[in-house]
């Protein structure tokens, strides 16, 4: 009977202690979330933002295409060219997107050869249903030491001299995307050009040239300029690509506004095709083009003349190694890629030829070059080419950001 007593006191105990504690709990929870919410307000009040390091930095500009190729926003480094033999150059750049995709480009660029240039561009595309592209630009050069030998296929190499200009343009270009693959374009604008003493190792134009053997030499001009030009393309990208190709014809006419010239017009043409072979593990690249000035009487400026021998056209040649009024080029590389996602290999050969009539133009007595190149890429840009080519006239090393074609 005693322990039938102990036994309730104890059950009635219990249920005391679970009324107590239920009448409790949302005291008890309050009391945890207050506490809780204290140390959150604690922590946030001490803690740091998480700052990325300089590494993931880095890679996430990259990843957005602000370094080497890509679309670059904000500040970048600039690479290209400023005019043809100021070897390699380098810059900074501004880019500012207005919208989605227009946008407004400032860039400063200097080169080994103390070639200099500033360059202002606005560009609106994807207008009348993603079929037109506007742009407008105004830019100033300042080309120290370009090469001259004189005119002709035959021009000696001991003849090298060198002659500056400096050359404004200011300038609109309209491209019209008739169907994926066909473009029109129109480009024009006035392009200004003053003529200095020649610098650098080699003698100055003038000290052994005159305006009978460089048209124009020492005159200032200022030409209207225009050009509309068509293109087919078939490739997959056109700063990089393994299979398609491309068609060009275009026409250019300068009109002078300023000097002695006269209105002149220089027509273009040009074939690529890139060709797999054992399913893109090798591809076989060709191209064929040909710059004409249109009419025999037409007085063209040395400067200005179609020209052969640089890194894009004979790699073994210093640049504007060979002028006159009619060229000639033909490429073939046979390109390897031990790397799918960023590096290829080619053996290279070109040939051409300039004339100071078109029908000189033939195969015959062309000026060649052999050569091998390494190429690192992304997969629609090149972000670095160096070919090692050898020709009659020695061998030379090119260093460039774009691929030869």
């Amino acid at each position: 009977m005693r322990r039938c007593r102990h036994l309730l006191s104890y059950l009635v105990t219990l249920s005391s202690v679970a009324v107590l504690l239920a009448d409790n709990v949302p005291l008890l929870a309050q009391s945890r979330a207050d506490e809780i919410a204290r140390q959150q307000q604690a922590r946030a009040q001490t803690a740091t933002p998480d700052v990325p390091s300089r590494v993931e930095g880095f890679f996430e500009q990259a990843e957005q295409g602000k370094w080497f190729v890509g679309v670059p926003r904000g500040w970048y480094p600039a690479f290209g060219s400023i005019y043809p033999g100021g070897g390699f150059t380098g810059g900074v750049g501004y880019r500012q997107y207005i919208g989605y995709d227009s946008y407004v480009d400032a860039s400063a660029l200097y080169s080994i050869h103390n070639y200099k240039q500033v360059k202002l561009v606005a560009s609106t595309p994807n207008h009348a249903g993603e079929r037109l592209d506007l742009s407008a630009s105004i830019a100033w050069a300042d080309a120290t030491q370009v090469p001259f030998y004189g005119l002709g296929v035959d021009s000696s190499q001991d003849n090298r001299t060198s002659f500056r200009v400096n050359r404004t343009q200011v300038a609109g270009v309209a491209t019209l995307h008739l169907v994926d693959w066909l473009q029109l374009a129109l480009n024009g604008g006035i392009d200004d050009y003053t003529q200095k003493e020649g610098q650098g190792a080699f003698p100055s134009i003038e000290t052994v040239f005159s305006p009978e053997t460089a048209p124009l030499l020492g005159q200032d001009l200022t030409y209207l300029r225009g050009e509309v030009s068509a293109a087919a393309l078939w490739l997959e990208s056109p700063s990089y690509s393994r299979r398609g190709g491309l068609a060009r014809l275009a026409y250019e006419e300068f009109n002078p506004l300023q000097g002695e010239g006269d209105t002149f017009g220089i027509a273009s043409l040009e074939v690529v095709q890139h060709i797999p072979v054992m399913r893109e593990t090798w591809v076989l690249s060709l191209r064929g083009r040909s710059e004409s000035v249109v009419r025999p009487s037409d007085v063209v400026p040395f400067f200005l003349m179609p020209y052969l021998g640089s890194g894009s056209t004979l790699r073994a040649y210093t640049t504007g190694r060979f002028r006159d009024r009619h060229s000639l080029l033909l490429t073939s590389e046979i390109r390897w890629f031990p790397n799918r996602l960023g590096f290829d290999m080619a053996l290279f050969f070109d040939a051409g030829k300039v004339a100071p009539e078109f029908a000189g133009l033939t195969l015959k007595n062309m000026k060649t070059d052999v050569g091998i190149g390494a190429r690192f890429h992304t997969p629609a840009a090149t972000a670095l080419r160096i070919d090692l080519a050898h020709g009659l006239e020695g061998t030379r090393v090119v260093f460039s950001v774009s691929a030869p074609f």
